[in-house]
């Protein structure tokens, strides 16, 4: 075969895999910053000496971690199962027009898992989308402008539905909720079927599906 045309052949073939080889950076700021800013708060004070300002601010922060997390997270396993020659950016903009609950209730629902003997756990984190939906109400309320509010009068003393979400005990539940959605999210990704290893599970479980910011206020450590 002609040096030439021989030439030819190399480039188009090195051009070819140039073509097939892509970078996707994607920024977790959202997601490192609000999870910097309940790990601040917690470590300021404890949930029961939150004023109303603080209580606000970790609700809503508390909430962008696992929304942001969430829909991060499903990204990327969707990215890495899907084989159709379609851009990357096509394809996460479609993914972000389902909600995150939709997104965890067809991964529930739709994936293939090998539970083995542990049928059990599997029935009991399916919990988690009731949770999720119930996780949802103090975003909704605060960033939708429900009121924040109390009144006094001749009844007596009222507050609001959402000055009443900013208050210790409902503080504790959205915590107590995050970290069993977050365990039950990890349960069903390591029984999920996928070419995915050992290790390549932990390191998104390590970074989407983890509940250390909360745990550790003064040191931030990996779930293990």
């Amino acid at each position: 075969m002609p040096d030439h045309i021989l030439h030819s052949l190399e480039l188009a073939e090195a051009l070819r895999l140039t073509e097939s080889i892509s970078t996707r950076l994607e920024s977790e700021y959202l997601l490192l910053s609000n999870k910097e800013k309940c790990r601040s708060l917690l470590q300021e004070t404890a949930v029961s000496s939150f004023g109303q300002e603080q209580a606000i601010d970790f609700l809503i922060s508390l909430h962008i971690v696992l929304e942001v997390g969430l829909n991060t997270f499903f990204r990327h396993i969707s990215l890495a199962g899907i084989k159709k020659s379609i851009h990357p950016l096509e394809i996460s903009k479609n993914l972000d027009r389902i909600n995150f609950i939709d997104k965890v209730v067809l991964f529930i629902y739709n994936s293939k898992f090998d539970f083995q003997n542990r049928m059990d756990e599997a029935t009991q984190h399916h919990a988690i989308i009731g949770r999720l939906r119930q996780f949802s109400e103090a975003r909704n309320k605060l960033l939708h402008g429900h009121s924040i509010s109390t009144v006094t009068d001749e009844s007596g003393t009222r507050h609001s539905e959402a000055r009443v979400l900013t208050e210790e005990n409902n503080i504790a539940k959205q915590i107590e909720n995050f970290r069993l959605i977050m365990e039950g999210l990890r349960f069903y990704f390591d029984c999920l079927e996928s070419s995915y290893t050992a290790s390549g599970k932990d390191s998104l479980k390590g970074e989407y599906l983890c509940s250390y910011f909360l745990d550790a206020p003064a040191q931030i450590v990996q779930d293990s």
